[in-house]
């Protein structure tokens, strides 16, 4: 290394020279460094920093401030000149990083903080393509909430990039948080302080050595997480450092100084560069470097030293002159005097602060009303200088309110900002300053209100929340306006899963607009379209809307409006939902769905895209579905919106399941499972029924069982998602084969069920075959009758082929051989090639059976065709339950087994097949890149290995063994 030499810090030079090598042959490593103030910290990481720039690796460099609070300041500092010099659809802005120029560029909507990192590791990952990075974080622990919480959580996306994410952390006294953000997750095992092994990516401990007075280290395997926890230096080092300084020092000298600094690096320092005399304990070191030199400032450097400290990143000559009323030509060689003194560590390209210790004690030093005062005065300059509201507003938080209206707006403002950014709980300190402003106007508090039940919304204070949302509704008093805010506080409500709260303001909001004088139609159908979804999950409905709708419905289709066509898209899932007419529901919902239009009026992130998707899949409008769910979830990732993209997925996920593209559903379905780890929770209980479903055909009972543990019963739900939450454990209960404690989940489900059709009562469906598997024949027979007049009523011919499927399960065998028939008929002309693999199973077995033989041996042709036919389509649609079933059957009856081809698909890992489908539509590497959020280089090396795998020299043939409809 090109440095200077660090005393005492061997085994970190030595380790990094590993990690740097790691590094450079690819491997991403997150490091922590971590240590009380003064243990040099941040001389390690200018060391390691400025040794990767002579190793041609690209820098980001950022650090936290104490008293900054600007959300994604470790993403403006890392970024920000980058994304002014380069367009945001070009590299490395380009596919999801466009998310991240548009947040350092513009000001934005609201920004799940999963996005901000997704793309900020899209950003990162495609500048690790040209050379190594280093990002570096100096005091992560003072970081902003959104750029603390990416900082954790970006690692994981950053596997196999030769990328090293550095930061250093303070522990100890000074390293408290005032604000409730926790910051232990930086230390990687959650604990400050002590000796740590390192942790790789498979969680295994790897060790490290320990030389007296040193710090363990994770060693061996390249790659994963690495953690320095400093330690003041021993005696040896603090020897060689004094002897290199002062030649002439002895021993005894040598131990007084490393006693006097307690082997700190930043004692050390400053002992040996001004020639104090000290005792031999640190406490008469701590006086002599800092203390007395304090004391030894002119009034006027002290002045523009303490409006340093408080300045912080923000100093400048200018503000500096402002906050103290002193003329900038008076304040340069003041701060000349400052850096020759060492309180100062640079004057350019702004005035910054030698050390934290200094910054420290100088704020020891002042009473409370003069800091208040400070950061009153830093707030006004700031403010005639036009700086971002955020950055003012962390001076005002530290200020006592009074009746300013102007310092209202800018922490209203800065709230705004950090709310959409996800910071919820420094929008909760922004806001709640603002609301400590007396006397302000009427219109300004109402704002301020409605802003602060946002922002307690995003923290998760509910109901504190809620009461400040009344209280700005209370203020609010035009029709328009009051019904706007309800509108607002109701898909809040929705979005986190509490939709009997959004029902309640729904319904208030169509009251406040029956009650106007001046009807705004346009608005009324928008409410009663959002109304009727946020009621599905409680299986309500509104009846308000037949007089809109039969306007709607009288009007040309080329006239609908938006709010038109979300109607007609609630009147369709009405009709699914309830099963009422397959027919209507389709028209309704491909006059709703119009094309697309409905995705560019309302967006992928809307509620109404859910609803349109789950009439088009009940009326089996199968490709008007894919295709807007095609778009929907190209649009939502695009965006870098995980929770829409995980909803979108479900939904895609749900089709491809009805259509038995196995590989492709379970795909769809993985993807929101690993959104659910990050929160996403709006169809989690049904979409994990489907994934069990999933599996269970792919003949994996151990995954299905291990979604149990994201869905316990003991959760308070609405009774549709507890129903899903029952089903769930009923599905698993069946796959064990224990069918008695499946119709108990099962019947439990149908006890809630009030007003659902066919569609949606799976319960139904799982009671008939688990009551036919455990005996209860007349039950099963019973229940599907009533099913299958309901199915049939419905119209919805693969469903009608499903259903007959189950419902042949309690017939005897000659009417069971009839149903059977037609189900096969229907689902081999309606694409449901899972349920049509089952069915012919079904019908193999019902005729093969020994129970049935002497009646039904006029069917073994007809059956051993059925089982050979079906154990052909479950090998090549994946449904390895079914092959298995059917292998066994013929083996029992000394059948030739069919000539099958191995599916040669089903070698490739999840992540091949999902690299190999997209490239087999055509998608270029950097699409695909894209799509699934991986380096270019990966995509190349899946294919490389997934060509071998599938004997296949080049992505021109993958067309032929990746079948697009499995």
């Amino acid at each position: 290394m090109a440095q200077t030499r660090l005393y005492g810090r061997e085994e970190e030079v030595a380790q990094w020279r590993d990690l740097a090598s790691a590094v450079e042959a690819g491997h991403s490593i997150e490091l922590t460094v971590s240590g009380p103030s003064g243990i040099g910290k941040t001389t390690v990481l200018e060391t390691l920093f400025a040794d990767a720039s002579s190793r041609g690796w690209k820098l980001l460099r950022a650090a936290g401030a104490a008293r900054r609070s600007l959300p994604g300041s470790m993403f403006w500092q890392w970024f920000a000149p980058l994304a002014q010099q380069m367009p945001d659809h070009g590299p490395p802005f380009d596919g999801q990083g466009r998310v991240l120029h548009s947040f350092l560029t513009s000001a934005g909507g609201p920004l799940h903080k999963d996005a901000l990192t997704y793309s900020a590791s899209w950003v990162l990952r495609s500048l690790a393509q040209e050379a190594p990075v280093i990002a570096m974080v100096d005091d992560a622990q003072w970081l902003d909430e959104l750029s603390l919480q990416s900082l954790s959580d970006m690692g994981v996306l950053l596997i196999g990039a030769p990328l090293l994410i550095v930061r250093g952390v303070r522990t100890g006294q000074g390293a408290e948080r005032g604000d409730g953000i926790r910051t232990d997750a930086l230390l990687l095992d959650g604990h400050d302080g002590g000796a740590r092994t390192g942790a790789s990516r498979d969680g295994a401990s790897r060790r490290g050595s320990t030389r007296n007075g040193g710090s363990r280290h994770s060693a061996g395997r390249p790659g994963g997480r690495v953690h320095w926890p400093l330690e003041p230096l021993d005696h040896r080092a603090v020897a060689e450092w004094a002897a290199h300084r002062i030649p002439t020092v002895d021993a005894a000298e040598a131990a007084r100084i490393h006693a006097a600094a307690g082997g700190m690096p930043f004692y050390v320092e400053e002992i040996l560069e001004r020639g104090v005399e000290v005792g031999t304990d640190r406490t008469s070191a701590e006086a002599a470097v800092l203390e007395d030199r304090l004391a030894a400032l002119s009034a006027q450097e002290r002045t523009v030293l303490d409006a340093a400290v408080v300045l912080g990143e923000d100093t400048s000559q200018q503000l500096l002159a402002r906050m103290t009323g002193l003329p900038t030509d008076a304040v340069a060689p003041m701060l000349k005097r400052l850096a020759a003194d060492r309180f100062l560590s640079a004057l350019r390209p702004r005035p910054r602060v030698q050390h934290a210790l200094v910054a420290e004690a100088v704020l020891a030093t002042l009473a409370p009303e003069r800091r208040t005062e400070l950061h009153g005065l830093a707030a006004a300059a700031l403010r005639a200088q036009g700086s971002e509201p955020a950055v003012i507003a962390g001076h005002l938080l530290a200020t006592e309110p009074g009746n300013d209206p102007a310092a209202a707006e800018i922490l209203l403002v800065a709230a705004s900002a950090a709310r959409r950014t996800g910071s919820g709980e420094l929008a909760v300190r922004m806001i709640g300053r603002a609301m400590a402003e007396e006397r302000l106007p009427a219109e300004l508090q109402r704002r301020i209100l409605i802003e602060a039940s946002q922002a307690y919304q995003v923290a998760g204070r509910i109901q504190e929340a809620a009461d400040l949302g009344r209280r700005a509704l209370e203020m609010t008093e035009e029709t328009r306006a009051r019904v706007e805010l309800l509108m607002e506080f109701a898909e809040a409500q929705y979005a986190i899963n509490r939709v009997e709260e959004a029902s309640r303001c729904f319904s208030q909001a169509l009251k406040e607009l029956e009650n106007d004088e001046h009807p705004d139609t346009e608005l009324r159908r928008r409410v009663i379209a959002q109304a009727t979804g946020a009621g599905f999950q409680q299986l309500q409905f509104a009846s308000q809307y037949g007089e809109e709708l039969a306007d709607i419905l009288a009007q040309d289709p080329a006239e609908d409006g938006p709010s038109d066509r979300m109607l007609l898209i609630q009147e369709a899932l009405r009709l699914s939902v309830t099963g009422t007419d397959a027919k209507r529901c389709g028209e309704l919902a491909l006059r709703g769905y119009a094309g697309g239009k409905l995705l560019a009026e309302v967006g992928a992130e809307s509620n109404i895209i859910n609803y349109a998707t789950g009439a088009l899949n009940g009326s089996e409008q199968d490709a008007a579905a894919l295709e807007l769910l095609d778009a929907a979830i190209a649009e939502a990732r695009a965006n870098s919106s995980p929770m829409a993209n995980a909803t979108l997925s479900y939904c895609r996920g749900a089709i491809h399941l009805n259509r038995g593209r196995l590989r492709l559903a379970q795909m769809d379905l993985e993807t929101a499972m690993q959104a659910a780890d990050s929160g996403w929770r709006t169809y989690l209980e049904v979409a994990c029924v489907v994934l069990a479903e999933i599996y269970l055909a792919r003949d994996d009972l151990a995954a299905a069982d291990d979604l149990l543990k994201r869905v316990p019963l003991e959760e308070e739900r609405v009774p549709l998602v507890q129903a899903m939450a029952l089903q769930l454990h009923g599905v698993v209960a069946a796959g064990h084969g224990d069918h008695r404690q499946a119709l108990e989940y099962f019947s439990a489900a149908m006890d809630l069920d009030a007003g659902l059709g066919p569609t949606l009562s799976l319960w139904k469906r799982s009671t008939i075959e688990s009551a036919a598997r455990a005996g209860q024949t007349e039950y099963a027979a019973a229940v599907a009758a009533e099913l299958l007049q309901e199915v049939r009523a419905f119209g919805a011919p693969r469903l009608t082929g499903t259903v007959l499927r189950l419902a042949a399960l309690a017939q005897p065998g000659p009417s069971a051989v009839v149903m059977l028939r037609e189900a096969i008929a229907l689902l081999e002309a309606h694409e449901g090639r899972y349920q049509l693999a089952l069915a012919l199973a079904d019908l193999a077995e019902t005729c093969l059976s020994s129970a049935h033989s002497g009646d039904l041996q006029v069917f073994r042709t007809e059956s051993l065709a059925a089982a050979r036919k079906s154990l052909v389509l479950a090998n090549r649609i994946g449904a390895a339950a079914v092959a298995r079933r059917m292998t066994r059957l013929l083996a029992q009856q000394d059948s030739q087994l069919p000539l099958i081809a191995e599916n040669k698909a089903d070698r490739l890992t999840p992540a091949e097949y999902r690299v190999c489908s997209l490239a087999a539509k055509g998608l270029t590497n950097r699409k695909i890149a894209a799509e699934l959020f991986i380096t270019i280089k990966a995509v190349e090396w899946h294919l490389s290995r997934s060509f071998a795998k599938l004997e296949i020299s080049s992505r021109k043939a993958l067309p032929t063994v990746m079948d697009p409809q499995d």
